[in-house]
This record gives C-alpha cells, sequence and structure tokens, in this order.
C-alpha cells in the first residue's frame, strides 16, 4: 500500500502491529566513483512512531510460516520502493532469509510476481544469501539456480564469517561476494590481517567473482578496502541507509582516498629504504668479506650486529642453498624450536623465490624483498640478496632480517 510516512511519499507494509518501510544503502564502484546498486534495508516503527531494530522485528515470528511471510514482505516492499525512484540503472540488492525457505520450502514463483508487479528487470535485482545459514548443499543449488534462471544476479553475504569457506564459492560460482564487516574491521587494525584481506580477495577473483567490502565505517578501514583490490565499498562511511535513493560525492571522497593512499605507500616505501640504509654498509661489507675469503661461515659478524638480522645464507645459480644457514646468535635463543625441521637449510632450493630471481636479474645490485612469512622459522621476514661472480660461478649471498611492519609503520619520518 501507499502511504506518506514520515513526510516522504513511499509504499508502507504492516506486520505484526508494525509499520514497515524501506531505506536504500548505496553500494559504490570504486573504479566508477558512483553508485551502481543500492541494498534494501528494513525500517520498521511502532504505532507511536518509535523506530525498532531491524534485528528486533525478525525475532517476532514465532514460526517459519511466519518468517516466510515476513521475508516476502520486505523484498515485496524494497523492490516497490526502489521502482518508485530514478535510480539510473543500478542494483537492488535483495537480502533472502534463507533459514525459513529451507523450512517451508515454498512454490517457486514468488520473485517473477515482484518482478512483473515492479516492472525492474530479474538483471538488475541481486539476491543476497547467507550460504552458511543453508546446510543442504542440493538445495542451495536449486535456489540459486532458479534466482540465475530468472536472470537475477547471485551475491554471497558475509564471507568471513561463521563457518563460510572457499569451496563453497567456488561450487555456488556466485556473482558477487560480499565481505563481512569483522574482517576489513580487523584488517584496519593489524597489516597482517590487511595482507590476509587482499590474498582472499584475490582468491575471490580467481573463482570469477566481484567483491564488495561491506560495513566500512572509518577512513582507515576505507584505505584497507581499497588495498584490499575489492571491486565495491559499502558503509556508513560512504553513505548511509536512505529512504530516498539520492546523490553521493563519492568521487570526489575517493578522489582524496587515493591521494591518501598514495601518500602512504610512498612514506612506507622511505620507511623500508630508511631502515635498510641503516643496515647497507654492513650488508656491503659482509658480501666484501665472502667474495675473499669464500667462506660464509667467517661472516656475518657485522651484520649481526643488527638485532634484525636473523640468518645468512648462500645459493647457487639454480637455487640450491650451499651448506648450512649461519644463523644470528642473538636471534639463536629467540627460535622456535617446534619449528626445527624447517630450519636446517642444507640441500634447500630456494629458487621459486623472488629475492633470487630478482638478484640474479640484477647482479651486484642489492635487492630487497617485501615482507613475506619465512618458512625457515614461521616468522615475517624481508630478505636481502645479492648476486657476485666467485671463481666464474654466480652465487647469490642472501640475509634475513626479522620484520615487524607494525613496528616500521609507528616509525616517524622526518
Amino acid at each position: 500500500m501507499s502511504t506518506a510516512f514520515q513526510d516522504q511519499p513511499h509504499h508502507a507494509a504492516s506486520f505484526d502491529g508494525l509499520i514497515l518501510t524501506s531505506a536504500f544503502q548505496p553500494i559504490f564502484s570504486i573504479a566508477h566513483r558512483r553508485p551502481v546498486g543500492y541494498e534494501g534495508l528494513l525500517r520498521a516503527y511502532d504505532v507511536e512512531g518509535r523506530q525498532l531494530m531491524p534485528g528486533e522485528v525478525f525475532q517476532r515470528p514465532s514460526h517459519s510460516q511466519q518468517q516466510l511471510e515476513l521475508d516476502r514482505i520486505c523484498r515485496k516492499l524494497h523492490a516497490e520502493n526502489f521502482a518508485a525512484q530514478d535510480d539510473k540503472g543500478s542494483w537492488l540488492f535483495l537480502n533472502l532469509n534463507s533459514q525459513c525457505l529451507v523450512t517451508e520450502r515454498p512454490e517457486a514463483g514468488f520473485m517473477r510476481q515482484i518482478i512483473a508487479r515492479t516492472g525492474i528487470p530479474a538483471r538488475r535485482i541481486v539476491i543476497e544469501i547467507l550460504e552458511s545459514e543453508i546446510d543442504d548443499r542440493t538445495y542451495l543449488r536449486q535456489l540459486i539456480e532458479h534466482f540465475r534462471g530468472m536472470g537475477c544476479l547471485i551475491a554471497i553475504d558475509d564471507f568471513g564469517a561463521g563457518h563460510s569457506n572457499f569451496d563453497r564459492i567456488w561450487e555456488l560460482k556466485p556473482d558477487i561476494v560480499k565481505i563481512d564487516r569483522n574482517l576489513v574491521k580487523q584488517a584496519s587494525e593489524s597489516l597482517k590481517v590487511e595482507r590476509i584481506l587482499t590474498g582472499i580477495v584475490s582468491l575471490i577473483h580467481e573463482t570469477g567473482s566481484l567483491v564488495v567490502v561491506e560495513g566500512v565505517e572509518t577512513e582507515k578501514e576505507a584505505l584497507v578496502a581499497i588495498s584490499s583490490n575489492a571491486d565495491m565499498v559499502q558503509g556508513f562511511y560512504f553513505g548511509k541507509p536512505h529512504s530516498q535513493i539520492k546523490d553521493y560525492q563519492f568521487a570526489t571522497k575517493m578522489e582524496a582516498l587515493l591521494s591518501q593512499k598514495n601518500s602512504a605507500s610512498c612514506q612506507y616505501s622511505r620507511r623500508m629504504q630508511q631502515q635498510f640504509e641503516l643496515l647497507r654498509q654492513r650488508y656491503q661489507q659482509e658480501v666484501e668479506s665472502f667474495r675473499h675469503s669464500q667462506r660464509l661461515e667467517q661472516c656475518g659478524q657485522a651484520l649481526f650486529e643488527d638485532d634484525r638480522v636473523v640468518r645468512c645464507f648462500l645459493l647457487d645459480q639454480q637455487g640450491h642453498q650451499i651448506g648450512r644457514s649461519l644463523y644470528s646468535p642473538k636471534f639463536t635463543t629467540r627460535l622456535d624450536i617446534r619449528f626445527s625441521p624447517l630450519l636446517a637449510g642444507e640441500n634447500a632450493n630456494w629458487s621459486h623465490r623472488h629475492y633470487h630471481h630478482r638478484a640474479l636479474q640484477h647482479p651486484d645490485t642489492i635487492q630487497i624483498s617485501r615482507p613475506y612469512l619465512s618458512v625457515a622459522g614461521s616468522h615475517m621476514c624481508v630478505t636481502v640478496s645479492q648476486a657476485i661472480e666467485v671463481d666464474n660461478k654466480i652465487l647469490v649471498f642472501c640475509a634475513d632480517l626479522d620484520w615487524n611492519d607494525e613496528d616500521l609503520a609507528a616509525i616517524d619520518l622526518p
């Protein structure tokens, strides 16, 4: 039914003595600098006009049939309010109550009725499914095939929360995956988790799905979302839900964020360079010492004066390690003996590591790797490497540094 609620014309509905209506939160494409979709969200009021939280409303149904009724009311309501506005061809994201569908197994056709009633093309409707709520994989696939057969897009919601896992993504092949808010929040507080988030986004892309980072509420979280290479972002920082679909100054905000991100990247590079400059002289001293002695065991004294240096080791042109790793006496006391099977480097081959092939590509030039997890000790490290010629043989002299991104980020630059 239509009504004029809170002085804004739109469709409203009633359920359990409540007045229900819609709000729409924009979903922005980072590349296009504009909203490309809107998620329909429930807004509910009692008879005295007091607003209830959506969670309170969804707890009211006493059985699955009532849950299904409420789910259908919401989908129909959001579609009607969306269709009543000029949205310039964007998507409408509709949440599906998976639990009640599993229990009730209703006849298919309700979404077709909504599409026919509102005139919204199926290609502009994105069905959001919480795959973790459906244990019956056969039914889940059937459900997705039904909506996909209609022409709708499929989004997996809250990925990274609960029991979400990648085998569901590979099996279901959703068009869009929405990353759970808690993951981006943790990534904004830890560079380690930020790297994990970037890896997750990359893996989702490999499956052929687009990625939305949702729940972005702060500038830091926004920068993390951009750095993760996500395709789209959603959250209060960019745009709060509103009953009316309106223009947002997203392009201006995004340009400012990108400028800030580039500045932060430059500062990080400067910090890495500044920290390494303190080590460069000692490293070159050890390289020259090895050139003359050709005995790794006689090296390391100068390098090990730096507390960050963990080990020195030598590789041949094919990446095979020559002899044992030479460990810093200071670091030896901190070695985790649980990883002792990985500490011995004899006969190991590191040709797959970037620090080896980069050194070979640029002989006699010091190379510094990006931070990575060292298998020889299971800690984050940076490897310094240089290819040198000794007795007509090309060798790569390497030194691992114990590396803490958080510590590096905290260093103040002059």
